[in-house]
């Protein structure tokens, strides 16, 4: 009989493990969220935080170490769309609306998801990786003992630096992305560059580029929080850090994807 009801249970225990530890992940990084938003906003005030010394060598880490790769990843995009649409648009006449098109395209979805899809695997895996690593050699048990918190003296200095920096690398991504289809039209469907250029102007307005920072903005939250909770959620030694690496990056590029249909379905109205 016990058997019975085990093999009966045995699909419902399978759906439900899963939710019951994806509701205890979310409770935990919405508790790191909190500690971290209170070092930020009341922690200068109280001496508990020392952010002078810490962000900007994180900023340069960041964001000055991600440039590169960030620029190339756009200026492909932007080629790309153009070479994947541009012969559609030319069949029906209306080649002229490719730049709109990718000025678009680039500015409220790609430019700030492909930034983060970047930053999910280069900084967020190093987040993990770093301060799972010190979880492991007892380091933040140290700070404990020494009477310092680790969500303000790790985790709010790489919030503060990753939410201000991804803002500003997709800046450089959507200009670079508009580069890249600028160098694809002009060159292989024949579109004018001033015609081109006046077009991708004139598409661009404020509530276009202020949506696509408010996402770069979530984006990076998203990216430190879940990858400083699996950080300290490390067990089993070296291992467990590569273990949770990999689980950190996952669930930043689900969570990114998740985060951005929403902010999608909120500002929809706006454009």
């Amino acid at each position: 009989m016990t058997t019975l009801a085990e093999r009966m249970l045995s699909p419902v225990a399978a759906i439900g493990r899963p939710v019951v530890r994806g509701l205890e992940s979310l409770t935990q990084i919405t508790r790191l969220l909190l500690e971290t938003l209170y070092f930020i906003v009341v922690g200068p005030f109280t001496g508990k935080t020392r952010f002078r010394q810490l962000v900007f060598p994180l900023m340069q880490q960041i964001g000055v170490r991600s440039l590169f790769i960030t620029c190339l990843v756009s200026i492909l995009v932007g080629g790309i769309l153009v070479i994947n649409t541009a012969d559609q648009f030319k069949k029906y006449g209306v080649i002229n609306f490719v730049p709109t098109m990718i000025c678009l395209a680039v500015v409220r979805e790609l430019g700030p998801l492909m930034t983060a899809i970047v930053l999910a695997g280069r900084v967020g895996a190093a987040f993990t990786a770093g301060l799972g690593s010190m979880v492991i050699n007892e380091e933040v048990l140290a700070l404990k003992t020494m009477g310092i918190n680790p969500v303000g003296y790790l985790v709010a200095p790489r919030f503060i630096a990753i939410c201000v920096m991804l803002p500003c690398l997709t800046i450089f991504s959507y200009l670079i992305g508009n580069i890249g289809g600028l160098i694809a039209g002009t060159t292989l469907y024949d579109i004018g560059f001033w015609s081109y250029i006046d077009n991708a102007r004139n598409a661009f307005e404020l509530v276009e580029i202020a949506g696509g920072l408010v996402k770069a903005f979530v984006f990076g939250a998203v990216i430190c929080l879940i990858s400083c909770q699996n950080a300290f959620s490390v067990r089993g030694g070296p291992e467990g850090v590569g273990r949770n690496t990999m689980i950190s990056v996952v669930m930043c590029l689900v969570m990114i994807i998740v985060a951005d249909a929403i902010i999608t379905m909120i500002m929809a109205p706006l454009y």
